[in-house]
């Protein structure tokens, strides 16, 4: 009986850790990556000329407002109509990640 559940904890321990593994194997965002889409894509309205598109620049905003930024998925949203309209690029979901 105590060899049963021992084997099931076991097997339970080894799946979580195979889980993980592939859960944390993602690739690590680039950072220069990000900077040349911004620069092609997201500077072009968020230059903080107009008070109704806010600056994007990473000094104008403290790493709250950058969490904000990026997880009000509606605001997001928002923008890509006007991206289309300004670089004639349409932003795909893989875009957006």
């Amino acid at each position: 009986m105590w060899a049963k559940i021992i084997t099931r904890l076991f097997l339970v321990a080894l799946v979580s850790l195979w889980i993980g593994s592939i859960v944390s194997a993602a690739p690590a965002p680039n950072p220069r990556k990000g900077k040349n889409y911004y620069k092609k894509n997201c500077r072009v309205c968020h230059d903080g000329k107009t008070e109704a598109i806010p600056s994007l620049q990473p000094a104008d905003k403290i790493m709250d407002q950058w969490e904000r930024a990026f997880t009000d998925e509606d605001d997001v949203a928002e923008c890509i109509p006007r991206v289309k309209e300004k670089t004639g690029v349409e932003l795909t979901d893989q875009d957006l990640l």
